[in-house]
């Protein structure tokens, strides 16, 4: 077989940065990519999202739906131009807010990143019994962090807040979603104060103790904007009445209260065992909507506290 002198493999159409292909002078015959490649052609791949998505892949800014029938979720616009505004990374994002006078914004402590000049902070507990709720039954903060506009004057002010872990945004519509219920934690804001967080007993002994959501369930009533943390990838679904999914009970955000929660055996003892699942799953049947995310606080913090690699293995390092 003769061979191209060096330097002289054409580079492929609309590539003029294109590297010349690595060759091997030992070898006697090329693999057909590689033949290809150098006739100037460029190989073609196969898509690895066509066995994921329905169709084609969906292009920026478009909602994916997976062959499970689950949405990956994007934020949409806030029903009021300009009310509030979600910011930043996959990795870590900021809530900037627009607050005019008499305006209110609550949140948990600890999440405000910057003011403008004419806001004032303020806490409180919301009344014993909320505060009590809170922060035995929902597992936030007993104290809420109140951020409001002084009325020194009638400009609008800025608020931002960022979740106290790596997370995402999900902003929540309580005139469509009223008795949302949501995950432990997952808490992080809500625009004005006509909003509350209440709970609801879990059905069964079962459900209480390995669903992930202990003895009591977190519901948000009102008619307000609120603001949830996720980790990672947010994915909804609709389930149809009497449909039901199983979920890792890490992995449940929010759920729609017309859904029932309850759990299911994972496996056997092996999968219980060496599967990491534990004993049970958590099983939701419609009707109504779910959102589980990839990275929840927990699963967070157990990769951090992981031992290093090196360590475990007893190796030094960095």
């Amino acid at each position: 077989l003769k061979l191209p002198a060096a330097g002289s493999v054409p580079r492929s159409a609309g590539s003029p940065c294109q590297a010349p292909l690595l060759r091997d002078t030992h070898r006697a015959t090329w693999s057909p990519s590689e033949a290809a490649q150098m006739e100037g052609a460029v190989p073609q791949q196969q898509s690895m999202a066509t066995s994921l998505l329905h169709g084609a892949a969906a292009g920026e800014g478009q909602a994916r739906t997976l062959m499970s029938g689950f949405n990956i979720w994007t934020p949409a616009a806030p029903a009021t131009e300009g009310e509030y505004d979600i910011v930043g990374s996959e990795f870590s994002q900021v809530l900037e807010i627009q607050v005019r006078p008499g305006e209110v914004v609550t949140a948990e402590p600890g999440t405000m990143l910057y003011t403008s000049d004419g806001v004032g902070l303020d806490a409180d507990l919301g009344g014993l019994g909320q505060g009590l709720k809170r922060c035995c039954c929902a597992g936030e903060s007993m104290f809420r962090l109140h951020l409001q506009h002084n009325g020194r004057s009638n400009n609008v002010e800025k608020i931002a807040l960022t979740p106290t872990f790596p997370a995402k945004i999900v902003p929540i519509d309580l005139r469509q979603h009223d008795g949302l219920i949501f995950n432990r934690g997952a808490f992080l804001a809500a625009l004005g104060k006509e909003w509350r967080v209440d709970i609801k007993m879990v059905r069964g002994a079962g459900t209480c103790c390995f669903g992930g959501q202990g003895l009591f369930l977190n519901t948000l009533h009102g008619s307000g904007m609120v603001f949830l943390n996720a980790g990672g990838t947010v994915m909804t679904k609709t389930l149809q009445p009497g449909e039901k999914i199983v979920v890792d009970r890490h992995g449940l955000l929010a759920f729609e209260k017309t859904v029932t929660m309850s759990i299911r055996q994972a496996g056997g003892c092996m999968v219980c065992c060496c599967a990491g699942q534990g004993l049970f799953n958590t099983e939701l049947t419609g009707p109504g909507f779910v959102m589980v995310h990839t990275m929840s606080l927990a699963k967070l913090r157990a990769a951090v506290g992981a031992p290093q690699a090196g360590k475990a293995n007893g190796g030094g390092g960095a």
